[in-house]
């Protein structure tokens, strides 16, 4: 099973700018400036954030518009594969927590509604299964940290420079390139090279793949699940109605602000285990 199959299924299973001056400066192609964000996130060896993000989605031709929704989030992240992820969502009528982590004995996804954690088997699938749910905090800067297969750094196609502009008050170059079948716009700080916001556009029919029974079977396995024959057709039903609402054409955007960044902070192993995560 291709990596880019798993992500998809994982992904919809759980499902203040600016304008700065540059002045005299010189910058650097588009290219070199992301070879040179991807180098620092690579020596840091640990990572912490605070943000926010906002998405706003419709299905044209359904008249069905969904709800907005909020999500706030924490990060904390260490070499060689220590993580915790935290978001909470909020939209009209109600509020969910989640979280995903590790702190070296395994990986772990609790979602509202399980009354125990997944344990998928790798980091991979961890953060796959908590990305959709999480309103993507678990994807942009896990990825590019560990250099993922999700990295935006280096998936991202025909990138070019936007107007520059500045996240509260740290003036960033702006750059928008397409990860199909989305477009994305990068803020990114020109004095510490790492991302300060994401903006994902998207806009039209998604394709998504089939899922045979043998996939369907290793995709349960790996989120730490027995793939009984019931849950190999839940998961291809749940594959199916996924299949139908992403093909409809969604259309919207999703705004990923990172706040208190703060590189290679101080921390142990408690730092990577949260609280309890029930939803509200």
């Amino acid at each position: 099973m291709t990596s880019k199959l798993l992500s998809a299924v994982l992904f919809v299973f759980f499902l203040g700018v600016g304008t700065v001056s540059v002045g005299a400066e010189t910058r650097p192609s588009v290219s070199d400036f992301l070879g040179q964000v991807q180098a620092t996130y690579d020596k840091v060896q640990s990572y912490s954030s605070v943000g926010d993000i906002t998405s706003d989605f419709s299905r044209p031709g359904t008249g069905h518009k969904e709800s907005p929704f909020n999500y706030s989030f924490s990060i904390k992240l260490a070499r060689p594969n220590l993580y915790r992820i935290e978001w909470e969502m909020h939209s009209p009528n109600m509020t969910m927590k989640g979280a995903a982590w590790s702190a070296g004995d395994g990986n772990f996804v609790s979602l509202p509604g399980q009354t125990n954690p997944f344990h998928p088997k790798d980091l991979t699938t961890a953060l796959a299964m908590a990305t959709g749910v999480s309103g993507g905090a678990a994807a942009t800067i896990p990825g590019v940290f560990f250099s993922m297969g999700n990295d935006d750094l280096k998936r991202l196609k025909d990138a070019a420079f936007g107007p520059d502009a500045a996240i509260e008050g740290d003036p960033c170059y702006v750059i928008t390139g397409n990860a199909a079948p989305i477009k994305a716009t990068l803020w990114i700080s020109r004095k510490s090279k790492l991302i300060r916001q994401m903006r994902t556009d998207l806009s039209g029919p998604m394709k998504m793949p089939e899922i045979t029974d043998q996939e369907a079977s290793r995709v349960v396995e790996l989120m730490g699940q027995k793939p009984t024959a019931e849950a190999i057709q839940r998961m291809k039903a749940q594959m199916a109605s996924a299949r139908t609402m992403m093909g409809s054409g969604i259309t919207g955007f999703s705004i990923q602000v990172h706040r208190k960044i703060v590189v290679n902070p101080a921390l142990r192993k408690a730092d990577f285990t949260p609280p309890s995560t029930a939803s509200k």
